[in-house]
Formats: C-alpha cells, structure tokens, sequence
C-alpha cells in the first residue's frame, strides 16, 4: 500500500470511526486494522469518520488505518452472474470467491446517453402487465406494508420478468428471506444481501453495489431488472450514518444526504442507447405520506408506484395490488393503443366499483342510471378471477388478450 493514506484510530461514535488519517478523500476504502472494511464518509478538523463494514469488537484507539480502494471496489459484471455476495463482494452461496474486474461505483449516465422508453418490461404478473405495464427502464415503487405479500410478488417478478439479467438487492431483509432468495438463484441473476443484522454501512453498500452491478450489466447492452428490497430500510441506514456524523437533520428527523442517496440510486434507471435498467423498488409504508417523507419523495422520483392492500391481502387475493391506488405513468407511452385503452377501462370499472362497494354491501342499487357501472358490477368476478394468478407467470399475449375481453365486456 506505498503511496497511500496511512493513519490510526483515534475514537468511535456509535457504529462510525474517527481516525487520524493525512489525505484523506471522502468515499475511498480503507483498511481499519488486519480486517475491517470501511470508507470514508465525512471530515472533521482534520480527522477522517469512516464507515465500518462490520462490528467494532475489537477495534481500539491506536489501530491502524490504511487507504484500500478495493474495499469499495467490489467485481462486477458477467462474473457475478448466478451469484450471491455480500457488500464486501464475499461470496454467500458457498462457491469461491468471484473473480473478474473491480471497478468504482459511478455517477449516473449523462442525459446525451438516455433514449426514450419504447417497450413494455413484462413481468409475467397479469394485474400488472395489463392494467399497469411499465416500461424498460422505468423506476417502479412497491409500496405496502408488512404482511400485504411484498416478498411473495417480488419472487413471481424476478422470476417471470422478461429480462436478460435480474439483481436482486436485499438491504436490512431477514435472514430467512435471505436464504430463501439465495437458495433460489438461476444462472441470470446475482443476489447482493446485507441482512438486519449488518451495519448501517454495509446495508447501504449494498444497495449501491446491486446498483452498480445492475448499470455494469446494462453497459454491456443487456436489459436488466434491478430489485431493490427494500428503499426504505436503505434510507434509514443512511439516516444512520447521517445521524452519527453529526449531519443537521430535516423533516421527520431526515438527514438531507438520506434524500441525496434516494435521487442517486434512483437515476441510475431508464433505457439507454445500449441495454435498459428497470428498477422495482419497495418502500414499506404503514401511514399517510404526510407521515412519511421517504415514501413521499419516492413517489415523486419514481415512474409509477404499485400499492399493496392490507385488506386484499387479508381477503386472500394475491396479489393484493389495490388498483385505484396504483399507477404507471409509463404505460400510454409504450402500450399499442388498444392496449392502452383497455387498460384505461378496466381501472375506470374497478374505481366504479370501490366506490359503490359500500352501498351494494347495503342493498341498495346504485347502477340504476348508470350503464357503466351496471356492467362493471356484472364483470366483477371475471375482473376479481384477473386480478389475482397462481405461481406461474402469465404470457404477455395471454395477460393482453385477457384484458382486451374485459375491456369489451364494459363497453
């Protein structure tokens, strides 16, 4: 390591380092003692605050501290391909560890690399496919809170979509539904885990580098899915750090750098002139957006946002996607034009029916007048038998020809 930053600890705060460290540059790796990863995150007088990518035991004042960029410079790319590493880019599903070419985590592409969205991401989920196609390259909110089925929908997404690549990202998720996902790993998708337990730090890196492996892929001209689960706990693990620095904080106790994060991520998404990079990103949501700032700004940078209902959810429809609530603003620019109309349809009958659904629990007849409605309501069953769909992933001709039938029935 000749040439670069040496130093040593001075003190911790909380889960963050304070090391005195000459030179230091904010985001380069470092190596705190024998063992511990880490980056610089902000400077102070003089001193370097690192984020460790792991637990302090065992650290103590007068450790040493050097510069080493491959802390943070994971392999990325092709090599990763049927793989699952952790933020450190140590392999988790029992195989060697993966070799292949480091590289940085980068800035977004400028606009002069972006293209319009042409074409439909098919996800092989029917109430999404039809009534809320996205495009590729469009950024996509799951919203809902636990229990709704999340981690059900995103399973039959990652694997019905029609993708040549998936990342899955999986910041602060349970150990079980870790192994889960790794246990169900195919030969195009890499899996980039930091559970619960992990520190603030990795489960941010973590994040970032599904990111990055996700836009590495796309630079090869492939159209990749990235799953992001979950953006919320993301935020809240950069709300950590944030927090532990010393950071001024915001609305709701929010760091600005926890929004600065979410932009970052996010941008990274659209369709470019070679490859695409879709993104599906949960946000656990239990209140009104009033209450919650990271789902307010999630859905003013996201595409399109699918709402998970408790009440679906409890009814045993899965999935329990509340389409009154949902939206695709990507749907009319890339759906044929019939497709679209139906879509525009079906979703007219289905808010005609919620808001009728307590007078027809009463008795009363609300569709006397009303054509539309009456219609609507005659539909409902084959529109409930739409919505909800079993394990296997529905065709995009099957799920267009469906959702034209309905649409016909309501006209």
């Amino acid at each position: 390591m000749n040439g670069r930053a040496r130093g040593e600890v001075i003190a911790t705060r909380g889960n963050v380092v304070e090391a005195r460290l000459p030179f230091a540059r904010i985001g380069a790796g470092v190596r705190i003692g024998a063992r511990l990863a880490g980056r610089v995150i902000a400077l102070s007088e003089g001193r370097a605050l690192l984020a460790p990518f792991g637990a302090l035991e065992g650290i103590a004042a007068g450790t040493p501290v050097a510069e080493d960029p491959f802390a943070v410079q994971p392999v990325l790319g092709t090599a990763l391909l049927g793989r699952a590493v952790s933020a450190g880019g140590d392999p988790l599903d029992g195989r060697p560890r993966p070799r292949g070419a480091r590289r940085a985590v980068c800035e977004p592409g400028g606009s002069d690399h972006r293209r319009a969205v042409r074409e439909i991401c098919w996800t092989g989920v029917r109430a999404i496919d039809g009534p809320l196609a996205f495009a590729r390259g469009a950024r996509i909110g799951l919203f809902g809170a636990a229990g709704a089925g999340k981690s059900t929908l995103l399973d039959q997404i990652v694997r019905g979509a029609d993708a040549d690549a998936v990342v899955v990202g999986l910041v602060g998720e349970r150990g079980r539904e870790a192994e889960r996902c790794i246990a169900g790993l195919d030969a195009r998708t890499t899996v980039v885990c930091a559970t619960a337990d992990r520190s603030a730090a990795e489960r941010v890196r973590a994040a970032e580098i599904a990111v990055a492996q996700a836009d590495a892929l796309r630079g090869r001209g492939l159209d990749v899915l990235l799953v992001l689960d979950s953006l919320a706990r993301t935020c809240a693990a950069q709300r950590e750090l944030a927090l532990a620095v010393g950071e001024p904080v915001g609305r709701a106790g929010y760091p600005p750098s926890v929004f600065a994060l979410m932009a970052r991520l996010l941008e990274r998404g659209g369709a470019f002139a070679a490859g695409s990079l879709t993104i599906v990103a949960t946000v656990l949501s239990d209140g009104p957006d009033a209450h919650d700032p990271v789902g307010e700004a999630a859905r003013a940078a996201l595409d399109g946002h699918l709402v998970l209902s408790e009440r679906l959810a409890r009814a045993g429809r899965f999935p329990a996607i509340d389409q009154t609530q949902s939206v695709s603003r990507t749907l009319h620019a890339v759906a044929e034009p019939r497709h679209s109309a139906a879509a525009d349809v079906v979703r007219a009958a289905t808010v005609s029916l919620e808001a009728s659904a307590e007078a027809r629990a009463l008795g009363l007849d609300p569709s006397a007048g009303d054509p539309f409605l009456a219609r609507a309501v005659a539909a409902e069953p084959a529109m409930r038998a739409y919505f909800q769909q079993a394990a296997e992933p529905s065709a995009p001709a099957a799920t267009l020809t469906e959702l034209l039938e309905l649409a016909d029935r309501m006209r």
